[in-house]
């Protein structure tokens, strides 16, 4: 009851108002006409749809059209009749009874107020979108095309794209989207789908306008135009479907045949359409593999990049939706263009980027594969860089073969393809670390072990262990991974180190040290400049510099640094370089010495590579402990190769830097004093090789290296024999009662060695033959090692201290020489005519009474020597007796048996004296074998080796005396 009467007071109000206004001559004010106008927009909201409503609100409309009220300039007064006129076709529909004209004029007035929504700061907005949103709803839109008005529906139509905004809410986006579908839907229903443009004279039809909006945004273009296309062509219905993939197909079959400038987009168009409605393209898709097999590279090149961006689209499976088109794809890695299979190779990328584990996924790995060996570098590169970046997305999924096979490309033909395989194994590797913490894969631990063997390659000098050196302390392992982690690294490579990996090791290790001490020789140079003539100065000068600059990739453009570096005259970058290598973690000197040269200075770079290659930045003394924490207390692994591999590595680090073990002597230790520990050639050959240079004590070792000496192999005797030697010190005298033992064993073993060239025992002599000659040739290294030792304390006065080490390197390179008379325990004395006389050293009996024995086994050992001669010339008389007997048929086994244990005797004790000779540099190992060498021969050589075993007992006697006077003094 309330609402009819609400009803018929509208109708009153409504009435009154058109008379009002039809009675007005002249257009009311504004004020006037803007409440006169709302009250019209209440009573006309009242109203529902009724045909008999006509008579009452015709006086109104006429008057609206009669005042000009269409073509009004106010923008209140123009939204107000607007609405006023989109009531009106509401209540009136369908036929509100306008002419065509008028009809003209409302949706031009509409159109006006709906450019400008593109303001959604404007205070009139939510009354246009209030509007926008009533037009939409009732879709009298489409009363347009009745009347003739297709040119204002396409004006319409780029209003909407031009005045959308990215800011505008989604309901602004429906609602144009809902118009602009249903124009197009009864469009395309008049005319049955044939024509995509509606008349002749237009040069734009409307789904050209939707899909040229949708490239903008391709293009690089900003605002909510892609949005509203999209949201055009996610609510076409099935006919407008059809037509835009009819049009896509005629692009892909017969382009030529297509009038629209679209055709030349037609890619981008469908990669657009594929992001928000992949379903629209089912029918279009699979066309695409007549693009792949064209003979037009440059057809073939932009559909393989098409479906590189379709394959990039999250949650798209067109491997497994389009088996076929798939198939065609995988062909193209092997098409005869390079730059077609370098697109492939971008396209498999993305398909097993965006699925790891799904279908294909396999196959696109071995096609990756195949092109790790295309004869073009090019695809080689690619393919290269692909398989790493697939490899880092998720570590493991990639076979231990591909990755292989990608570090095999170090050793590529061609330069460019070992550069960027080095760079994209290095990220890979890095990755590796980060996600693997703990977790070691040895495909992945074989990436540092092919860098390193870079250095053998001569024809780059970016793999010259100059340049490797950076790369092993910058970029194998990430900035965040902690020692202890990089430590674990280390120790498995070395399991997998060998003898050309330990030495390519040796050298970027010996390389950094030699720059270390040269440039620390230099800095010395400058701090006594005054003290030194200035020829020699130079001189020096010059000579460390090229030293020095043949240590970095390019030598010629790092000598000249190292002049420009030498005319700087602020003291505080030279003190900042001497504490680069006095101090072990110089890290923050490093950053000062940086930030004071200044980054626009042109010695920056220089200085940044000299300031890394003066840091022990590949290892340091933490690597050292958590080494020697591994191979002590980690017993988890007990007696396995890769327990015992870091020992490799760790000579290979103390051997070039030997203050790094002085912080971990007690470790050290309880490796050695390990009885758990089986004997390890390389842990004794460090011994011997470092014993001079560490900060051990021969007692804190010596029951371990004699436990080797006496129960080792004969090779591992000779070590620890002298390591001995190189521990040795004058405060311990612990060394020479056991080499008067090791003598006397050489006696003892001498005698029962001739009693059982008498029997006919073979074997029994051959045996005692060799524990004879393992400890002869532990005697004998023993004092070839304290010759080592005695040249290095000679030379000790003359050597750099670097830091806190000694340098080993200016051992070897001081040009000082050592008079061999010290050495044989003689010295020089002066004479009246400036001759050089030779004076005898202490006799042994002044202050080594214990080594009286020696002398005893000296006589038994000539005797011995003199027993052999005769048992020799028995053994040739014999021999001859037996190659009579054997001409007649008559040999004695027992005999024979005899002769050849005899002789073989005679070989031991002749290989063994000529050994003895201590005035070579190096021992000559030569075996006999007595049944091919004539016995008058063997005479001969023993009568020799008399002469040989003298002189090696009295350099023996020689070097203890040597030894003794040199401790008075």
């Amino acid at each position: 009851m309330a609402a009819a009467e609400s009803e018929a007071e509208a109708q009153q109000l409504i009435s009154r108002l058109g008379k009002q206004l039809k009675a007005s001559k002249t257009c009311p004010n504004k004020d006037s006409l803007v409440k006169l106008l709302k009250e019209a927009v209440i009573a006309l909201g009242k109203f529902k749809q009724l045909k008999s409503l006509n008579s009452v609100i015709q006086p109104l409309s006429d008057s609206l059209v009669k005042h000009g009220m269409l073509q009004h300039k106010d923008k209140d007064i123009r939204i107000l009749v607007a609405t006023c006129f989109c009531e009106i076709i509401r209540v009136l529909a369908p036929d509100p009874g306008f002419s065509d004209d008028v009809f003209r004029d409302i949706f031009k007035l509409l159109q006006s107020i709906f450019a400008e929504t593109g303001d959604y700061k404007s205070p009139y907005f939510s009354r246009r979108v209030k509007l926008l949103e009533t037009v939409a709803k009732l879709n009298f839109c489409v009363l347009m095309l009745d009347v003739g008005c297709e040119d204002l529906i396409l004006k319409m139509f780029k209003i909407f794209f031009s005045a959308v905004r990215e800011q505008h809410p989604q309901s602004v986006i429906n609602a144009m989207s809902s118009i602009m579908a249903r124009i197009l839907e009864d469009k395309l229903e008049e005319k049955d789908l044939e024509p995509l443009i509606f008349q002749e004279k237009f040069s734009e039809p409307l789904l050209d306008v939707i899909l040229q909006n949708l490239l903008k945004e391709s293009k690089g273009g900003s605002g909510g135009f892609a949005r509203l296309a999209v949201s055009v062509i996610q609510n076409c219905n099935e006919k407008l479907e059809r037509c835009i993939c009819t049009f896509l197909r005629s692009c892909i079959l017969n382009r030529e045949s297509i009038g629209s400038e679209l055709k030349e987009w037609y890619h981008d168009i469908l990669y657009e359409i594929f992001q928000s409605a992949p379903q629209m393209l089912v029918s279009v898709i699979p066309s695409l593999s007549h693009e792949l097999l064209t003979d037009q590279v440059d057809v073939r090149i932009k559909a393989l990049n098409l479906l590189r961006k379709c394959f990039s689209l999250p949650g798209h499976k067109i491997a497994e939706e389009y088996h076929n088109l798939f198939m065609d794809f995988l062909n193209r890695f092997t098409d005869k263009s390079a730059e077609v299979r370098l697109c492939a190779l971008s396209c498999g990328k993305a398909l097993y980027a965006n699925n790891p584990s799904g279908t294909g996924s396999s196959q696109i790995l071995t096609e990756l594969e195949s092109r790790l060996l295309d004869f073009d570098d090019r695809v080689r590169m690619q393919a290269v860089s692909i398989v790493c970046d697939v490899s880092r997305l998720q570590i493991g999924s990639v076979t231990n073969e591909l990755i292989s096979q990608v570090a095999d490309r170090l050793r590529d033909k061609k330069v460019s393809v070992r550069k960027k395989a080095l760079q994209k194994l290095l990220e890979l590797y890095q990755d590796y670390c980060t996600k693997c913490v703990g977790d070691i894969k040895m495909h992945f631990e074989q990436i540092p072990c092919k860098i390193l063997m870079l250095c053998y390659d001569k024809d780059c000098k970016e793999f010259r262990p100059q340049s490797l050196e950076y790369v092993l302390a910058e970029d194998l392992f990430p900035v965040s991974l902690s020692v202890e982690e990089r430590t674990n690294h280390w120790i498995f490579l070395s399991s997998l180190f060998t003898p050309l990996h330990v030495k390519a090791l040796n050298a970027i290790l010996s390389q950094k040290r030699r720059l270390r001490n040269a440039l620390q020789a230099y800095l010395h140079l400058r701090v006594n400049e005054e003290e030194i003539g200035s020829d020699e100065m130079e001189r020096n000068t010059k000579a460390l510099f090229k030293k020095m600059s043949a240590l970095f990739p390019d030598p010629a453009e790092a000598e000249e640094c190292f002049y420009e570096l030498n005319q700087i005259n602020d003291d505080d970058i030279f003190k900042m370089l001497a504490d680069l290598i006095n101090v072990g973690d110089a890290l923050s000197t490093r950053d000062n010495l940086l930030r004071k040269i200044g980054d626009q200075s042109p010695l920056f770079e220089f200085l940044r590579l000299l300031s890394s290659k003066c840091l022990l930045n590949i290892f340091s003394s933490r690597h050292v402990s958590y080494i020697l924490d591994h191979l002590t207390f980690d017993t988890s692994v007990r007696h396995t190769k890769l327990d015992y591999s870091p020992l490799l590595l760790l000579s290979a680090i103390i051997s070039a830097f030997p203050s790094l073990l002085r912080s971990s002597e007690e470790k050290f230790r309880q490796l050695l004093a390990d009885k758990d520990i089986p004997f390890n050639e390389q842990l004794i050959q460090f011994l011997a090789k470092e014993g001079s240079n560490i900060s051990i004590r021969l007692s804190d070792c010596y029951n371990f290296l004699e436990r080797v000496r006496l129960e080792g192999t004969q090779a591992e005797a000779k070590l620890a024999v002298s390591a001995i030697a190189a521990l040795s010190d004058s405060s311990e005298q612990v060394i020479v009662p056991n080499l008067c033992k090791t003598s006397c064993t050489i006696k003892k073993h001498s005698e029962q060695c001739l009693k059982s060239s008498l029997t006919t025992d073979a074997n029994k002599s051959a045996n005692l033959n060799l524990t004879l000659s393992k400890s002869a040739d532990a005697s004998r290294i023993w004092i070839e090692g304290l010759q080592k030792t005695s040249h290095q304390e000679v030379h000790s006065a003359g050597t750099v201290e670097v830091g806190n080490e000694s340098s080993v390197d200016n051992q070897h390179e001081i040009h000082a020489s050592v008079i061999s008379e010290s050495i044989m325990g003689k010295e020089r004395v002066g004479s009246s005519c400036d001759s050089v006389a030779t004076k005898p050293a202490l006799g042994l009996n002044e202050d080594f009474p214990s080594c009286l024995q020696e002398r005893d086994m000296n006589m038994t050992y000539n005797s011995n020597t003199d027993k052999v001669a005769k048992l020799s010339t028995a053994n040739h008389k014999k021999a001859n007796l037996a190659k009579e007997n054997k001409d007649k048929g008559e040999a004695s086994d027992v005999e024979h048996q005899q002769m050849r244990a005899s002789t073989h005797y005679s070989k031991r004790e002749t290989s063994g004296a000529c050994d003895s000779d201590c005035e070579g540099n190096s021992l000559k190992k030569t075996k006999f074998f007595a049944e091919e060498i004539p016995l008058a021969e063997n005479t001969k050589k023993i009568r020799r080796s008399k002469v040989a075993a003298s002189k090696a007992i009295n350099v023996n006697k020689d070097m203890i005396a040597w030894r003794t006077r040199r401790q008075k003094v």
